[in-house]
């Protein structure tokens, strides 16, 4: 079997020949490249040249959020919106103008509507740059005060989703048989998740669904829209795998808010990609415990990014008694387990060892290191794992 090949059968829970051994290398490369210290034998490499000496499946999940067409697409972050390669659409707007005023590694950008002006600061500095970071920090977001939520909600009605799988398809053709090309719908999984988890402070956000329900209602019946057709575009592509929403966790989306926010756009999801034969991927690699039972029943494919204790609560066992093996489980593997200062060789050599117990007869599983692997991560380690799994 190809690389690709054993991850969509383990994502199906059919038998594999070995257990896929996918580890993100994404950011620990950029951190490399970018410092002049990759390993010598690699230090003209690319990723994929790297990923097939070492033998492992390549990860194409997270896109680099900063490889765009345009420099100023990437400001388009503090909106929470992305313009990267693996996304089968192209958004635009129609009369909201961009400004980006850049200041060395401060930038802000200002959004201008007939209905408003909306204004953030985005920070992408030498130290994200040295740990192999895409995503720019949002150091002042766009809303501010109850005020900027109908000048929000307009941008998004302003905006234009345009099916096209020409990146993504150049993008799959490019990474061919090394791995999966997992498409991008959005990060959020919700209009309402999309205002906490992009646009609004997360303090302010709850303290607005309390005492402005009204306006939080009709900013996400505004964004809704933007939600609707990204999931359609995605559902009409060639993408097996599709991620939509990122970043769950037992405090930041407490069951509730789960339930009442998520729950039924992630479902609304899942049975538009089934339709066309896709799989819902959703990324989960926030403190799970007591949110599992959401992706089960909301018909969740495959759950990335899986982080188990000792950094969460919960074992892999725990997720694969919750789950089964739908969802599958992406990840598996905690990211401190391959930084020799954080485990012991004992326990490093015990972490794996459970792992691979925990999984049974190995269907639906893609072991990955969750959330990814750390620049300081031992490669020697990565092997090892790989022997393991391939012993299994």
């Amino acid at each position: 079997m190809t690389h690709r090949e054993r991850i969509l059968k383990a994502l199906r829970a059919e038998p594999v020949d070995r257990l896929p051994w996918v580890p993100r290398l994404d950011l620990w490369y950029n951190a490399h490249r970018h410092c002049g210290t990759l390993p010598a034998p690699w230090r003209d490499a690319s990723l994929l040249d790297i990923v097939a000496d070492l033998g492992v499946g390549f990860h194409a999940v997270t896109p680099n959020f900063m490889d765009t067409d345009d420099p100023d697409e990437a400001c388009d972050r503090a909106l929470g919106l992305d313009h990267v390669k693996n996304q089968p659409y192209l958004l635009r707007f129609r009369r909201t103008q961009r400004i980006v005023q850049r200041d060395g590694d401060r930038t802000r950008v200002i959004y201008r509507h007939p209905r408003g002006e909306l204004s953030a600061v985005l920070r992408y500095d030498e130290a994200m740059r040295r740990a192999g970071i895409t995503l720019q920090h949002v150091q002042e977001p766009v809303v501010k005060s109850v005020a900027d939520y109908p000048v929000l909600a307009a941008i998004f009605e302003d905006l234009v989703v345009e099916a096209d799988q020409s990146r993504y398809l150049q993008h799959r053709t490019h990474i061919g048989e090394a791995g999966v090309a997992v498409a991008l719908a959005t990060v959020a999984a919700s209009p309402v998740h999309h205002l906490l988890k992009e646009v609004v402070p997360y303090d302010r956000l709850y303290f607005d669904l309390y005492d402005h329900p009204d306006v939080i209602a009709d900013t996400a019946q505004a964004m809704a829209p933007f939600q609707e057709q990204v999931i359609a575009a995605c559902a009409v592509s060639d993408a097996e795998v599709v991620l939509y929403g990122a970043n769950y966790d037992l405090m930041v989306t407490p069951p509730p808010f789960f339930e009442q926010h998520l729950a039924p756009w992630l479902k609304r999801a899942a049975d538009r990609l089934h339709e066309t034969g896709k799989l819902l991927l959703t990324h989960t690699d926030g403190e799970n415990l007591q949110l599992n039972r959401f992706y089960v029943e909301c018909g969740v494919d495959v759950a990335d990014s899986v982080c188990p204790a000792p950094m969460t609560k919960l074992t892999l066992a725990d997720y694969r008694r919750d789950f089964g093996t739908r969802p599958a489980t992406w990840g598996g593997l905690c990211s401190v387990c391959v930084l020799p200062e954080s485990m012991t060789d004992a326990q490093f050599e015990a972490h794996v060892d459970d792992a691979i117990a925990a999984v049974g007869d190995g269907r639906g599983i893609v072991f990955s290191l969750a959330d990814t692997t750390p620049p300081a991560a031992s490669l020697e380690r990565i092997r090892r794992i790989g022997d393991k799994l391939a012993a299994r």
